[in-house]
């Protein structure tokens, strides 16, 4: 089935000043750039979809790679939507590199799978020892307000995590109508919303009390979270919460735990400062 052939591919680097610019930068829809901005020694570059969404047939890559001594800030100002579809699948596969040194914080807005929707994505996340890495992903159920709750086909998320030559990580989750997962989802809460975290530093090997602190965020009647260690310089977060506004809440909380553990300054999702622009050397503009 023909569709559209979408990609993203940024590789981040450090100039001679030390600050981040963009070496090569290349997009296609449904993919488009902001003007990427300085902010507390983060280069920010928002994610902008110029189409409605996926649909059945469509086919997009992302790669994006940081060099030693760059940090990029990796967000999007809108939600990811999979239409309904009467046959095939949209799909999306990602690859990350963080090298040793540089440091990664991606947090796009939500996935939100509609009614009839099919999609499937394949994330492979490799991080240099030295290197640091945030990743952050979220679910939502569906279009709550319009009574949409898991309406959706198919949902089949893949996520590997490499330290150096060693693959840390590993989780495999499909959602159909009806199935286990869905209604382990639907277990505490009617309209479920889901985040994923990975975190990858150094620093956290001497972060002991990062994971109590995150575990402690808990809350029965808003949100279920659970964190643990996958080596000392690495640990995993997953949050279901009662709704979109508690969902966001918790994530910004869990970052407000992590980001003193990694010693580095959070930078803020949208400008907001009046800073010049920086300079960003593309090879293949999209």
């Amino acid at each position: 089935m023909s569709g559209l052939h979408g990609h993203l591919d940024l590789l981040a680097a450090a100039d001679a000043d030390g600050r981040t610019v963009l070496r090569r930068q290349s997009f296609a829809a449904p993919f488009h750039i902001s003007k990427p901005h300085h902010d507390a020694g983060w280069l920010v570059v928002n994610m902008a979809s110029p189409t409605p969404g996926l649909l059945a047939g469509d086919r997009v890559n992302v790669r994006v790679a940081v060099e030693p001594g760059a940090r990029l800030l990796l967000t999007a100002p809108s939600a990811s939507r999979i239409h309904m579809m009467l046959a095939g699948h949209a799909e999306l596969h990602q690859e990350f590199r963080v090298a040793d040194g540089g440091a990664l914080d991606y947090w796009p807005e939500y996935l939100i799978p509609q009614a009839g929707s099919r999609y499937r994505q394949r994330s492979i996340l490799r991080v240099e020892p030295g290197g640091t890495l945030l990743w952050t992903e979220s679910l939502a159920p569906g279009r709550t307000a319009a009574g949409e709750i898991f309406a959706f086909s198919e949902l089949r998320i893949a996520t590997d995590l490499h330290i150096g030559p060693a693959h840390i990580a590993r989780e495999r989750y499909a959602l159909t109508p009806g199935d286990a997962t869905q209604r382990a989802l639907l277990r505490h809460f009617p309209t479920p919303y889901y985040a994923s975290l990975l975190c990858v530093s150094p620093q956290l090997a001497t972060a002991s009390d990062a994971i109590a602190k995150i575990i402690a965020l808990h809350e029965s009647d808003r949100v279920w979270l659970g964190a643990s260690r996958l080596t000392e310089a690495a640990c995993a977060v997953k949050v279901i919460a009662a709704t979109s506004p508690d969902l966001r809440q918790a994530i910004a909380a869990i970052r407000a735990v992590l980001y003193p553990a990694l010693g580095i300054e959070q930078a803020a999702l949208r400008r907001i400062t009046g800073e010049s622009q920086p300079r960003c050397g593309a090879e293949n503009p999209g």
